[in-house]
């Protein structure tokens, strides 16, 4: 403001004392000066919103550095820090290492005492699985024979069949004289009562009785494969004994061979089919407490069964 003034002052004065041309050549000086001191203020002006911007940049940044300078001791403390827990882990890591050889170490000699064992175990399983596809084998062939044996079995038990209808129809005038045929257990049982064959007391066989025998006889000479046994029974009333008689058991025995002479008498039937045997008061079909059922005991059994040396030989 003191510059305009003085500037002013200046101005006045040399108007007076100079002339009109340089008067307009200073007006025009002083208006340039004015306009130069206008684009100054301007440009100060400028000037001071840059400085002022250039504070807020500096302040800015300034903060900026202070952040970082904290971030950075806060960075390494927590480096500080994590380097503390890798030295921890570090040493963690060694012992667990140590405690990890110890315990292969002791794993490998286990494991060689298990290796030991499993090779023993492998020895006796295939010992076993050797054993095992022997008894398979062996099994198969036991199936084998066992279905040639149920052929076998089922061919007899047909045979035996045939052999009961043979003699049912051979012996068919004798059902109503004390003669009955029976299979059971595998075996054709001819059963003929004392009334049929002998007298009370005797053995030699009566004449109705051998025409029955004989009967039998022609049916045993076809088909020889099957086995007899004669079993001659009797009664408990005691005997009284008389010459090579002496007791029941006795008598027992003698009807049975008299039976088994007259079946062999005459025919081609091998003697070493027919076994005669006797089993006298002992074998009883009922109690002897009644006469009807003391003459039901007083029996003799040929008993047909087929012969078992095909079937052995199979078992075998």
């Amino acid at each position: 403001m003191r510059k305009t003034v003085l500037l002013l002052s200046t101005v006045i004065l040399l108007s007076s004392c100079v002339t009109s041309k340089k008067y307009d050549a200073l007006s025009l000086e002083n208006k340039k000066n004015s306009e130069n001191l206008e684009d100054c203020r301007r440009e100060n002006e400028t000037l001071s919103l840059t400085v002022k911007s250039l504070r807020q940049d500096i302040d800015t940044k300034n903060k900026y550095i202070e952040d970082l300078t904290t971030g950075d001791k806060k960075s390494s403390d927590i480096i500080k820090s994590l380097n503390k827990e890798n030295a921890d882990l570090k040493s963690q890591l060694e012992a667990a290492n140590m405690k990890i050889n110890e315990v292969v170490n002791d794993k490998s000699e286990h494991l060689t005492e298990l290796s030991d064992v499993l090779y023993k175990r492998e020895q006796e399983l295939n010992q076993k699985e050797y054993t095992l596809d022997s008894l398979q084998n062996e099994f198969w062939e036991n199936q084998k024979q066992m279905k040639l044996l149920k052929s076998q079995l089922a061919g007899k038990d047909a045979q035996l069949q045939k052999i009961q209808s043979t003699l049912k129809d051979a012996l068919l005038g004798f059902a109503d004289k004390g003669l009955s045929i029976e299979n059971k257990n595998g075996k054709v049982y001819v059963l003929m009562e004392e009334k049929l064959l002998f007298q009370s007391g005797k053995w030699d066989v009566s004449e109705e009785g051998k025409k029955a025998l004989k009967e039998i006889a022609a049916v045993l000479a076809k088909n020889t494969d099957i086995d007899v046994m004669v079993e001659g029974h009797t009664d408990n009333v005691p005997l009284v004994g008389k010459n090579q008689i002496k007791d029941n058991w006795d008598l027992s025995v003698m009807r049975a061979t008299s039976i088994t002479k007259i079946l062999l008498d005459g025919t081609k039937i091998n003697p070493n089919r027919i076994i005669p045997c006797g089993r006298g008061e002992y074998s009883p079909q009922v109690n002897n407490k009644t006469p009807e059922n003391r003459a039901k005991n007083r029996r003799t059994e040929i008993i047909l069964s087929p012969k078992v040396s095909e079937l052995m030989d199979i078992l075998k």
